[in-house]
């Protein structure tokens, strides 16, 4: 194959919306990805991601605005109206309020006076002193009292693996030509003097392009020489099985979100599973100080699952939270199993922005990488942005947000992360899922 005007490794997130956008300018495009889309390997081949607003950086915040739009089917201007609308639940979140002297709690309440003064948006946001919110989720009754909890209407969840094909399905109908099953080796400059660019993939092929687009994630560094500029962070879920009475009681619930402990989303139509993740601790490759991801898929010995402190982190969340779901139904000493267990690999830069630049020395081969677990969100509108930059039209105040910077970690402060227990994978004392026997 030859003659692509844009390249693109990774169909994940940026990769899917750069090739939408592309196609529909009419570039000729091809998507490479060592699996099938969504490849295992994506932070985004999930049952659900979360769609939020609240940023207190101009930048994002409009970003997310703007987002909300196509996830709520209002807008057209990038796709074809109500595309990704059933792909999305305005399910709302629950919040506990932090401590008013942590960085989060003043990320919090700056992120909301932005919204609601430049984009008139989470006016409706209130403050309950128990987690029904004055009743409005009966459901949650049995959850605990002792917090400050800050309902946000304004607020989703994408069905993330659904969209990721809703959008992969698009651009193939706009003509895009994806590769899958193929992994890339290497990107070299084509030996005719000209600007072309030339991807070597693992069967050999070699797909020439005008532009080349790398946008593979956390695993980016495993292409490019990235280890001066992000780090691959891996972040905990596991997931707990519903019977179908608990799935009816609990199926209406919003995101109910703790910084500093942890998350639990709705439950999964599909599979009446609920996915719980895990804050304020993560995982890291110590060989390689960071720099790589250690995929399950790719090391299934070197990472079968999550670690026994992330496993009793997600009882915890359940137990203050959802405690009806930490035993098994029907009893009070059987614990319930923790299946569907993973890490999520995740790009991450020292202050959460993005990188989408040119490559240094490496003309017409750009990067799209640092998602820092915060771009899943911008699916519909992130491509938009990348295809200025190929176009050399990005804005200024967004090429200088987003260019390559060296990473100082040491002085990293992310103000809506709570910091982070991190554990080297080499260190773990993992969690074997026991179908029926579950036990810490």
């Amino acid at each position: 194959m030859s003659g692509y005007e844009v390249v693109i490794v990774g169909g994940g997130v940026f990769g899917l919306s750069s090739a939408v956008q592309l196609a529909r300018t009419n570039y000729k495009v091809i998507v490479i990805d060592k699996f099938p889309i969504p490849s295992p390997l994506s932070a985004a081949n999930d049952y659900n991601k979360i769609v939020r607003l609240e940023y207190n950086d101009m930048v994002y915040a409009e970003l997310a605005v703007e987002a909300m739009g196509y996830w709520n089917g209002e807008d057209s201007s990038l796709l074809p109206a109500r595309l990704l609308h059933d792909c999305y639940s305005h399910c709302g979140r629950i919040s506990v309020v932090q401590d008013p002297k942590t960085r989060r709690y003043a990320f919090d309440e700056s992120s909301l006076r932005l919204l609601q003064e430049k984009f008139s948006r989470c006016r409706d946001v209130k403050e309950f002193k128990d987690l029904t919110c004055g009743g409005k989720f009966p459901q949650l009754s049995d959850g605990q009292r002792y917090d400050i909890f800050r309902y946000n209407p304004d607020c989703g969840i994408g069905f993330a693996r659904e969209s990721l094909l809703k959008m992969k399905r698009y651009a193939e109908s706009l003509g895009v030509v994806f590769q899958e099953n193929d992994g890339v080796v290497e990107v070299e400059k084509f030996r005719d003097g000209s600007q072309s660019v030339v991807v070597r993939c693992e069967s050999g092929k070699r797909i020439h392009g005008k532009k080349v687009v790398i946008a593979c994630g956390a695993n980016t560094s495993a292409i490019l020489p990235m280890q001066r500029y992000v780090k691959a962070t891996g972040l905990y879920v596991g997931h707990v099985q519903l019977s179908d009475e608990e799935y009816q009681k609990f199926k209406d619930i919003p995101v109910i979100f703790n910084s500093s402990v942890g998350y639990i989303f709705p439950p999964d139509a599909q599979t009446k599973m609920i996915k719980i993740c895990t804050s304020a601790m993560s995982a890291y490759d110590g060989k390689s100080n960071g720099s790589y991801p250690v995929y399950r898929t790719l090391e299934p010995h070197t990472a079968p699952s999550i670690p026994i402190s992330a496993a009793v982190r997600i009882r915890t969340v359940l137990g203050k939270y959802l405690p009806s779901l930490v035993f098994t139904s029907g009893t009070q000493s059987q614990l319930r199993d923790i299946i569907d267990c993973k890490i999520c690999w995740v790009s991450d830069t020292a202050n959460s922005d993005f990188i989408i630049d040119e490559v240094p020395g490496m003309s017409n081969v750009y990067v799209c990488c640092g998602d820092s677990g915060h771009a899943y969100k911008f699916l519909p509108n992130i491509g938009k942005y990348i295809q200025q930059k190929l176009e050399n039209k990005l804005p200024e105040p967004l090429a200088r947000k987003w260019s390559f910077r060296e990473a100082n970690w040491n002085d990293a402060e992310i103000e809506w992360r709570v910091e982070p227990t991190k554990l080297a994978i080499q260190d773990v004392e993992w969690f074997k899922e026991s179908y029926g026997h579950a036990k810490l």
